[in-house]
């Protein structure tokens, strides 16, 4: 029983040693003499994007769904995406103050106090803070708004008739899950429209089946996907390709870019994508093409009489052979 005191001892000091590791790998406390400094992170989990609810050429609004057990929000954003960015450190160059509210109104850098610029892309991402003031320790999925180009002033004694107004989107209106409204400020021609569009979160492109002109407004072009849209997502819709009936083309730009978020409650396409060429129709159905039909009928036609020249020539090689004898 001599050692049992050095025992004790040697178990209390594993104990402390466990106790110290644990909190290391936890990230929990940091112990420094005496002093317990906790964390300035907090493991509150932001999901999702900001929403836009609104811009103009110097403003943007935005909203977000509430975070479990956060008291207040931090927007951060810059002019470059963080989400993209190959530094594994990078941070946003502003920030709102804190608000309890789940929605704010951006019109200024902090960074520089300076107005948001009009036609200019900015990125947006949200932090959460729980009761002791910590920040989340992630940030949400980013958001990418172009504010509003600036607006056209007409000089006295100038009519707006005599100011030629370059081709650009005027509205987006989403119908559903594969269905989107594209509306433009002027009539278009006949010229086909060619659109793309990104998801902002993660920029994963959505296959864009059909892009159609509306026959009742010759402004309006009906564009659907090949893959759904998410609910409550943020997108991007650009352009690639369009012309208006006096043969001006959008611009690369702004003109050509839609920024839109969808519904929480987004509805459900019931409509299917024609396929456009008979590869398609046999890809999507399974079924044979006429045209393969056809090729397949007249292969087994001339195998047969390929089989029935052979056994004609063997019956006459039979004869020939038997008169020999």
């Amino acid at each position: 029983m001599k050692y049992t005191k050095y025992i004790a001892t040697g178990v209390t000091f594993s104990l402390l040693s466990i106790f110290a590791l644990a909190s290391a790998a936890t990230g929990d406390v940091t112990a420094t003499g005496t002093t317990i400094v906790p964390t300035t992170t907090s493991t509150l989990e932001v999901k999702g994007a900001p929403r836009l609810i609104k811009k103009t050429t110097d403003s943007v609004v935005l909203e977000w769904d509430s975070v479990l057990n956060a008291s207040a929000y931090i927007v951060k954003y810059s002019k470059s995406s963080v989400a993209n960015s190959t530094d594994p450190v990078a941070q946003y160059d502003n920030e709102t103050d804190q608000v309890t509210t789940t929605g704010a109104v951006i019109t200024k850098l902090s960074s520089t106090n300076e107005k948001l610029a009009p036609a200019t892309s900015y990125y947006f991402s949200l932090v959460a803070i729980d009761k002791d003031g910590k920040e989340s320790d992630t940030f949400s999925d980013e958001l990418m708004v172009t504010t509003e180009a600036t607006e056209v002033t007409v000089s006295s004694g100038v009519t707006t008739s005599d100011v030629i107004t370059a081709l650009a989107i005027k509205d987006l209106v989403v119908s559903d899950d594969k269905t989107l409204s594209l509306s433009f400020n002027s009539d278009l021609s006949v010229d086909p429209v060619q659109v793309k569009i990104t998801k902002t979160s993660d920029n994963s492109s959505v296959l864009v089946g059909t892009v159609i002109q509306d026959p009742t407004m010759l402004n309006t072009v009906v564009v659907t996907t090949l893959s759904a849209l998410s609910p409550a997502s943020s997108y991007t819709l650009t352009v690639l390709s369009a012309k208006d009936s006096l043969g001006n083309t959008i611009q690369e730009g702004v003109s050509g870019l839609k920024e839109f978020t969808t519904a929480e409650t987004l509805k459900t396409s019931t409509s299917v994508v024609a396929p456009t060429s008979t590869a398609d129709i046999t890809a999507l159905s399974g079924s044979v093409s006429p045209e393969s039909a056809t090729k397949v009928a007249t292969g087994a036609k001339e195998n047969l009489i390929v089989f029935i020249a052979l056994i004609l020539s063997l019956g006459i090689v039979y004869i020939y052979r038997r008169k020999l004898i």
